[in-house]
């Protein structure tokens, strides 16, 4: 059987986000390795000369301009003092080489909101139906903290308007370069968590409670966020919505999911309307170097407030999806302020924060 009494998928997705989380925070630490694997778009053009005309240059593991970030980076991680020659037939260094050539135009980008609205779409269907996958799993997922179908559809709602947002932002402001790239663990990384995403606003939902009469929908929408009726109290069709007093909570979440959505949004409109790779002069941007990471963080931070279970300030999956998302940006937002500093002079950027003002 695919799902057996004693799986718990909720704490294996909450593993995953931790353990992705960790891992390319370990990697950005590495000398001169992280920036290899985890830049993409101007800064990985820089870090790839032979992009930068779009035409692939000859190289192999042997060619001492190629090969010299890896033996960097190599003695970061092995002290000895091994000769060139040697390292260049190092197994180790192969392997390197060969994964750092696996790259996809910077342009697939767009996959990761089709995949998130897709999975939006997907999921949303099946538990408005309440169909046997959604039933299935949630009788034999252990139960979680008791999010409430409200807060389901609520989650719901919000993160498909930030991937149909998302996906229309990129269909109509960005122009990729026919030179631009990212590694392609980091385009297979973006697909899961988008798919996982669509698993994640409602797993917490998924208790062994009595079954109760009544449309999914209309029980969401009539009962505060703090409902105590689960995906297993509600049965479709759906039927009439009705409104009730917002709770703390969700008076707190969604205006924090309203604002950081503008503030993405006004940011990608202006860097779109910038030429390419130039100094952001925007006021905002004199604060913070990357305050659209900021303000997506601040998306997935309204999201794991919205679905906090009765006795909590967070709903737990969403809030390590939070953390796998802060710190995958925190990691790009720093390689791009030391991208700026280098190309535009560090009296330029230094004085401005990363991400987050005052603290980093």
């Amino acid at each position: 059987m695919l799902l057996e009494s004693d799986l718990n998928l909720r704490q294996l997705l909450q593993l995953s986000y931790v353990f992705a989380a960790s891992t390319g925070f370990a990697l950005s630490s590495l000398p001169n390795l992280g920036s290899r694997y985890l830049d993409y778009g101007s800064r990985a053009t820089s870090a790839h000369p032979e992009h930068e005309t779009g035409v692939t240059k000859t190289a192999t593991p042997n060619s001492r301009q190629s090969s010299s970030w890896y033996k960097e980076g190599l003695e970061g991680l092995a002290k000895d003092d091994s000769r060139d020659a040697q390292r260049s037939t190092n197994w180790l260094y192969q392997c390197l080489y060969f994964l750092e050539k696996l790259r996809v135009p910077h342009g697939w980008f767009l996959h990761f909101y089709l995949v998130s609205v897709a999975s939006s779409i997907f999921w949303g269907s099946k538990i408005a139906r309440k169909t046997h996958l959604v039933v299935k799993i949630c009788e034999n997922v252990q139960p979680g903290g008791k999010m409430s179908v409200n807060q389901v559809v609520m989650v719901w709602s919000l993160m498909t308007v930030q991937g149909v947002r998302r996906l229309l932002e990129c269909i109509s402001l960005n122009t990729w370069s026919s030179s631009s790239s990212m590694w392609f663990v980091h385009w297979i990384l973006g697909i899961w968590f988008y798919v996982s995403m669509g698993f994640a606003v409602w797993i917490e939902a998924a208790g062994k409670l009595v079954k109760h009469g009544g449309s999914i929908f209309s029980a969401a929408m009539t009962h505060r966020v703090h409902s105590t009726e689960t995906l297993l109290q509600s049965q479709s069709p759906v039927r009439d919505i009705t409104f009730s007093a917002p709770s703390v909570r969700t008076t707190i979440s969604i205006p924090l999911f309203i604002l950081a959505s503008g503030v993405q949004h006004d940011c990608h409109t202006y860097l779109a309307s910038l030429p390419k790779y130039t100094l952001p002069d925007h006021p905002i941007f004199h604060t913070m170097v990357c305050p659209h990471y900021t303000a997506e963080s601040a998306i997935y931070l309204a999201l794991a407030i919205l679905g906090a279970p009765r006795g909590a300030w967070m709903n737990q999956t969403i809030a390590t999806a939070f953390v796998f998302v802060a710190v995958n940006l925190a990691v790009t937002a720093a390689a791009t302020k030391r991208w700026y500093m280098k190309k535009f002079g560090k009296e330029k950027v230094d004085y401005r924060w990363t991400m987050i003002p005052y603290i980093f």
